[in-house]
């Protein structure tokens, strides 16, 4: 297990963003949260208000913060944010592609999201987690992350019939969680079958705001690169 973090002022940040910003999800590893983190915090906000969002971070009465853009990709911005003195691995998600490739509907996840115990922020529904941290690992990395299995398991059993998309079917969920079940962690036949049927669904659906998408992640990733974001911000 992941050690825990816990920063001084992270829940009166937690609190000042809620009140200034709105309504923001914190999309995994929020069961330590507001007091501690482990490793980073993600955070899903919808595309339309990345650029408040992140004016908002900067400007919370009481607390001294700034961000710094790392690595940008389309739909991702990996940043450090500095709450007083203590730097925190911090990434802003709009949006979950695979090479300009949608793999999540965001308004069913933003929709469907529920309020933290906290009442500070949103947490999504057990499906949309699972099925978010499974597709990010095996599209991305064609294989379940050992630290995670034990934990996809159990959720995986927990919400099976919830998981499946167009894509993404019960027949496929079912394979993944008895390779997890197996110990076979390293799927690559089925992560490059999942990436084949994702590519049929995005262009059967949306034909050329797919293939718009696909160009600009290239773009963003490879031309623009921080200065994308660094740009829509200004």
């Amino acid at each position: 297990m992941s050690k825990l973090i816990t920063p001084p002022k992270l829940q009166s940040f937690l609190e000042k963003l809620n009140t200034k910003f709105g309504k923001f999800i914190i999309l995994r590893g929020y069961r330590s949260l507001p007091i501690s983190y482990s490793n980073d915090i993600d955070v899903f906000v919808p595309k339309q208000d990345v650029v408040r969002f992140l004016r908002c971070l900067t400007d919370l009465d009481g607390l001294n913060t700034s961000v710094s853009i790392l690595v940008s990709r389309l739909g991702l911005i990996k940043c450090d944010l500095v709450l007083e003195s203590e730097t925190i691995p911090f990434d802003i998600l709009y949006g979950f592609y695979y090479f300009g490739l949608d793999y999540q509907d965001c308004e069913d996840l933003y929709q469907k999201s529920v309020l933290h115990h906290s009442q500070l922020f949103y947490t999504p529904v057990i499906s949309d987690e699972i099925r978010i941290s499974l597709l990010k690992e095996l599209l991305h990395n064609n294989r379940v992350r050992t630290d995670k299995a034990a934990y996809l398991f159990d959720m995986l059993n927990e919400c099976r019939l919830e998981i499946p998309t167009h894509f993404f079917n019960l027949k496929t969920v079912d394979l993944v969680a008895d390779s997890i079940r197996d110990d076979n962690l390293e799927l690559p036949d089925l992560s490059m079958r999942l990436k084949r049927d994702l590519l049929k669904h995005n262009l059967s659906e949306h034909l050329f705001l797919t293939i718009g998408n696909i160009f600009l992640f290239a773009a963003v990733k490879y031309i623009f690169k921080n200065s994308y974001h660094k740009n829509i911000i200004r």
